[in-house]
């Protein structure tokens, strides 16, 4: 396996759904055309894992709205898909979108270690199946990377849906929207979760989602040419990322954790509404 690939999207502002679909976004529509995936600022959590509140959405709606945003359409969508069925569809399509759990991705550190599920971009290639995955994060096992990698179709894990992806004829680039619920409920359900390691966990893959949403956000009302009062705001939820990071490794090893992480996550939610207030409309 090699990693050769050179991103052109904006890797670091994109969760693993979103990431790949960006890479078809440009390639199908035009450069820039993924910053679209950010036009909707949502903080409308639903009940998740271990009795606790989550942003993240299921992958499949995930994918759907975002290839709306961004004027992609999801075609031949098929739900468990093994490697033959994806050779098959490769083989008909140029290039197959699909998400799948990452214990089964060779090329990620999480490989045999961690379970989430994850997009990546596979294509038939006459050595087997070539693999593409733009994900760019420091994982607890390494760098993942952006690549390329060329595959024997057999290791490829079983996806939990894949689909091919092509181009609306009649796009235009979506009104930046905010959908934000009061945090008060999802703050206080972190704080009283009697599992304090099982919170602190969730915690920092939420607060990781977060903050990338709201630099994409950002990153697409520049885009349109909106002057953002935004980076104080963005850096404190950057150091609200690694402050949670800390402190689950705190918790993990019985050390006390900084009691600040949970106020300061409802004043960071609490500002996102007037930060990123969206202008009115002007036909």
């Amino acid at each position: 396996m090699t990693a050769t690939a050179t991103p052109t999207v904006r890797t670091g502002i994109l969760d693993c759904v979103q990431v790949n679909l960006a890479v078809l976004a440009d390639r199908r529509c035009g450069p820039g055309r993924h910053l679209g995936l950010g036009a909707r600022l949502r903080f409308r959590p639903e009940p998740g894992p271990d009795g606790l509140p989550t942003v993240d959405p299921s992958p499949e709606e995930h994918l759907r709205d975002g290839a709306a945003l961004v004027g992609l359409r999801a075609e031949a969508f098929a739900q468990r898909v093994p490697a033959d069925g994806l050779r098959a569809m490769a083989e008909r399509v140029s290039v197959v979108y699909a998400v799948a759990d990452t214990y089964d991705m060779p090329w990620l550190p999480y490989a045999g270690r961690a379970r989430m599920e994850h997009s990546f971009l596979v294509g038939a290639h006459r050595d087997g199946a070539e693999i593409e995955d733009t994900y760019d994060n420091e994982t607890a096992w390494g760098p993942a990377r952006p690549g390329r990698w060329t595959l024997p179709w057999e290791r490829l894990p079983t996806a939990s849906f894949a689909c091919a992806l092509s181009p609306v004829r009649e796009y235009r680039a979506p009104r930046p929207q905010l959908c934000l619920d009061d945090p008060a409920a999802y703050v206080e359900a972190y704080a009283s979760h009697p599992d304090r390691l099982a919170a602190l966990r969730r915690l920092t893959a939420e607060t990781w989602l977060m903050t990338r949403a709201r630099q994409l956000h950002a990153a697409y009302r520049e885009h349109l040419g909106e002057r953002l009062d935004a980076e104080g705001h963005l850096r404190r939820w950057d150091q609200l990322t690694a402050t949670a990071f800390i402190a689950l490794r705190r918790a993990e090893r019985g050390r006390p954790v900084p009691g600040a992480l949970l106020p300061e996550l409802a004043s960071l939610l609490t500002a996102d509404r007037e930060v990123f207030a969206v202008p009115p409309h002007r036909p």
